[in-house]
């Protein structure tokens, strides 16, 4: 068995099993979608893109807790606990305590938080607007469709 630590590679071995999964290509075509971000709006907005993640969830979803932003866009607890304290000490959103429940906090968007919101959004939506420009309403609908379903299974799988 080949030690992991020599340093030499092995010149006839070769394998794209891996660059050649779904998966691999959703995480290239994900990375294409965001590329221009923190060059654009990055540094012109002072948050980064998972932030910005965070500030799109709370614009469609005002008043949801950490662990709805975290469900709602994939992502872990703490990193979404990270963003929405970094968004907060940027005075981007703000938080109330549940009323139901002391030991949830309400996060939503603050007026400097909606300006970037919208300063941003008309760059995200002309990105997927190239993204689908070739795809007839019914290819769309199967996209969107297949994302849907791919997502449910992968929100309900055991080994997660």
């Amino acid at each position: 068995m080949p030690d992991a630590t020599d340093p030499v590679p092995s010149k006839e071995r070769q394998d794209d099993r891996a660059i050649q999964t779904l998966t691999f290509q959703l995480i290239v075509l994900m990375n294409l979608i965001t590329k221009p971000f923190n060059t654009v709006h990055g540094a012109r907005h002072g948050v980064s893109l998972s932030e910005w993640r965070c500030i799109m969830w709370l614009a469609a979803q005002p008043g949801a807790s950490g662990q709805d932003t975290a469900d709602g866009i994939g992502m872990d607890r703490m990193s979404v606990s990270r963003n929405l304290r970094a968004l907060e000490s940027k005075g981007l959103v703000d938080r109330t305590e549940n009323a139901q429940d002391r030991k949830r906090w309400d996060w939503r968007l603050t007026t400097s938080g909606w300006a970037v919101y919208d300063q941003i959004l008309p760059s995200a939506i002309e990105r997927d607007a190239v993204l689908g420009q070739d795809l007839s309403q019914t290819e769309r609908n199967a996209v969107a469709s297949f994302l849907s379903e791919a997502r449910t299974r992968l929100e309900s799988d055991q080994n997660a």
